[in-house]
């Protein structure tokens, strides 16, 4: 899977909060239900060092994250 470099970095300098609201229309996209309230900034850090590299992305990991806040 290949990711956009350029967008990736778009989101990940959005605020916690904006970021957060962009990740939640995604998962809606994809059939994922994500509370509307941001997780902790230290979760979201972890997305964000995450998604740093999208060459070297460890989807897995973000999933893992993510499936803490699905309903």
């Amino acid at each position: 899977m290949r990711f956009d470099k350029e967008k990736l970095e778009a989101l990940i300098a959005l605020p916690d909060d904006e970021l957060w609201r962009t990740v939640v229309t995604i998962g809606k996209t994809h059939g994922f239900t994500l509370p509307e309230k941001a997780p902790p900034h230290d979760e979201i850090e972890k997305l964000r060092k995450i998604a740093k590299d999208g060459s070297k992305m460890n989807v897995s990991a973000a999933i893992k994250i993510l499936s803490r806040y699905v309903k």
